[in-house]
């Protein structure tokens, strides 16, 4: 392993450690909203001395037999390669053509039960990715069908949209109506490794919940309140490419051809806290 992906990962276990001690020097900004009170915070992780680890995979296996299962709609792939920046490690790549067919391109792994979670991750935007309008999801915990049936949008998404990182937080109001919270992260910086880690509190229907969010070492957004739709299983968790405008069923007309969107990710390591 070269230099720069050694300091990639000491830099993810640095984190997770500072978030495990406690220790994570306060940020400079976050953004901060609730289902029914938008206020700012500068609240850092809590003290936390114990937590299990209930999932994790650095990709170095050279595959992702790990995650419980994996989606391709259209051409797109998923490989295991080496690491962009100059790396000789391994990372999942993700990979969506822009052909007018394709659209995923994501691993899952099963619901992991309710309670507190951290979710640490790194991926890479490479320096080539074109912006657009179009929200593409890189992370996402989702839900379960409706009680009519109908689809949901995931309770949590990481997307990109117009060169700049969001989280998007969705509860039900109704049996069928959702709200969302849309919660700014920042400019998307291309060509470097993000550190994440999302510090995740399930809702219940009779307690509330709380998402705090790190990048790079620094908190870049909060929310808390109702964070899931309360369904028999806790969300789960998927990483990858999603761009759900480009689903051809929904009929959205957008210009094709272009290079690829290509996305890495490393480091996936889930705690119990």
């Amino acid at each position: 392993m070269s230099v720069t992906t050694s300091a990639r990962r000491s830099a993810g276990a640095a984190l997770a450690a500072a978030l495990l001690t406690g220790t994570l020097a306060a940020p400079a900004a976050v953004a901060s909203t609730a289902a029914t009170t938008t206020s700012a915070s500068t609240t850092t992780s809590a003290s936390t001395t114990t937590s299990t680890t209930v999932f994790a995979d650095d990709f170095e296996s050279g595959t992702v037999a790990n995650w419980t299962r994996q989606r391709i709609d259209g051409n797109g792939s998923i490989t295991v390669t080496g690491a962009p920046a100059g790396g000789s490690g391994l990372a999942a790549r993700f990979s969506v053509p822009n052909d007018g067919a394709s659209y995923r391109s994501e691993v899952a792994v099963n619901a992991l039960g309710w309670g507190g979670y951290r979710f640490a991750l790194a991926d890479y935007l490479p320096a080539d990715w074109v912006q657009t309008s179009t929200e593409t999801i890189v992370a996402q915990w989702h839900g379960y069908p409706l009680s009519d049936g109908s689809d949901t949008k995931p309770p949590i998404a990481l997307t990109v949209k117009d060169g700049n990182w969001r989280l998007k937080v969705h509860w039900l109001t109704g049996p069928t109506t959702v709200a969302e919270a849309v919660i700014p992260l920042g400019a998307v910086q291309f060509g470097h490794w993000n550190q994440w880690a999302f510090d995740i509190t399930w809702s219940t229907a009779t307690t509330p919940g709380s998402i705090t969010v790190y990048r790079d070492g620094v908190q870049v957004g909060a929310h808390s309140g109702l964070n899931n739709y309360h369904q028999n299983q806790a969300p789960y968790f998927k990483t990858g490419i999603y761009r759900a405008n480009w689903n051809p069923a929904k009929g959205i007309p957008y210009p094709t051809g272009g290079p690829d969107v290509v996305l890495y990710s490393d480091s996936v390591v889930v705690t119990q806290l």
